[in-house]
């Protein structure tokens, strides 16, 4: 389920867990150093260009989240009905528990992301460096003595040992001390995406040597708090009513038992539903949701999509959006099963439930895509109060 669907909350865990997620999405600014190849499987896909278009077919820059939404939280002109057959027992759904019930690896990963995102950085006097120290480093590539775009940085954090460089860059780093300026000599996996020079002249970058004169700023390690019952009250106890271990652990329960219940009851809606075409609108919308977000992205580190797609490891930003066709399809499908169970049922939400999802997120996503966050809420919640588990 994606992140519209999330019932009204301001907590501030809620909001930790959201960050956590969004956080996933973001992008290293020191591209090109990263591990993505021409040859993964990400970018291995038959088809170079999607089958919904091209890029230049969407008006992506001026991407407005209400766009093609009417007040009522329905997509503009579009009887859902019309394009899917929902299964005869949508209404009655039947689950299993132990599909739903959290396991105790889910419940501690929750607890480890927490965590993680309250670790503090202690700076590192008196050693050289080591596996799982962050080093700042100051880094300049060549290869074949051309600097490329993307091999130089100052300032960037890099955690020996999370093997996100490519390999044996970290591994020549651990040894040394603050203030040492050294090279680093790698070479770069087949079918790694090429770069520019300064002049905008295509560079190899597949099988090549490359040499990176690394300068060490300083050395830090991160010191993750210890999980107790004083660390969560003073985290939480106000803003959450949280106060001890047991009472956190039991939240994350309830949160992973509602995610799972929701995503069980979509997941068994899109598995026995059947489609006819999908309304290019949709589509369209999320595809140009999803080139707008990306663009961004290549905005702020100075690049154009294409660039960008290449840093992901494809071609170019056409190939980047034909790998992620399932995805729109995916959404697509969603909203029209959702609107369809709304169109059946007469459901609608309740104005305070509007009113909670404007205040929630109309300022980002404007007030229709709210109403439909609103809908598609109250139609889950139907859903659930319908269905079985045993």
């Amino acid at each position: 389920m994606e992140v519209f669907l999330l019932k009204n909350n301001t907590k501030k865990l809620l909001c930790i867990l959201l960050a956590i997620a969004a956080a996933v999405c973001v992008i290293f600014a020191c591209f090109m150093l990263t591990k993505h190849k021409q040859t993964d499987s990400a970018s291995s896909a038959a088809a170079s260009v999607s089958q919904f278009g091209s890029v230049a077919d969407f008006d992506y820059e001026a991407f407005d989240y209400s766009d093609g939404l009417d007040e009522n939280g329905y997509w503009s002109g579009i009887k859902a009905l019309d394009y899917v057959t929902l299964p005869e027992d949508f209404g009655s759904i039947a689950l299993k528990e132990n599909d739903l019930t959290p396991t105790e690896d889910d419940l501690q990963q929750q607890v480890d992301n927490l965590l993680n995102q309250y670790t503090s950085s202690q700076p590192v006097t008196g050693r050289a460096a080591q596996s799982g120290d962050v080093a700042n480093i100051d880094y300049t590539g060549t290869v074949d003595g051309v600097a490329f775009t993307g091999g130089t940085a100052t300032g960037y954090d890099l955690t020996l040992g999370s093997g996100s460089f490519i390999d044996g860059f970290e591994d020549q780093i651990i040894g040394h001390n603050v203030g040492d300026t050294f090279d680093v000599t790698v070479t770069f996996p087949d079918g790694y995406g090429d770069s520019t020079d300064a002049e905008g002249n295509t560079i190899t970058l597949s099988g090549k040597e490359a040499v990176f004169s690394v300068t060490l700023n300083s050395i830090s390690e991160s010191v993750t708090p210890e999980l107790t019952d004083e660390w969560v009250d003073s985290n939480f106890g106000i803003s959450d009513d949280l106060h001890t271990v047991d009472q956190l652990r039991s939240y994350f329960n309830d949160a992973l038992y509602a995610t799972n219940y929701e995503n069980a009851i979509v997941d068994y809606l899109m598995s026995n539903s059947t489609f006819k075409e999908l309304p290019s609108e949709i589509t369209s919308y999320y595809i140009r949701m999803f080139l707008n977000y990306y663009n961004q992205y290549a905005t702020a580190y100075g690049m154009d999509l294409n660039a960008f797609a290449q840093t992901q490891g494809y071609t170019d930003a056409d190939a980047m959006l034909a790998a992620s066709d399932a995805y729109f399809e995916h959404l697509a499908k969603q909203d029209l099963i959702l609107q369809a169970v709304a169109e059946t049922k007469s459901l609608a939400p309740t104005q305070e439930e509007l009113d909670d999802a404007s205040s929630t997120y109309a300022d980002t996503y404007g007030e229709n895509r709210a109403h439909l966050n609103a809908l598609q809420a109250c139609v889950l919640a139907w859903l659930e109060e319908n269905s079985t588990v045993a």
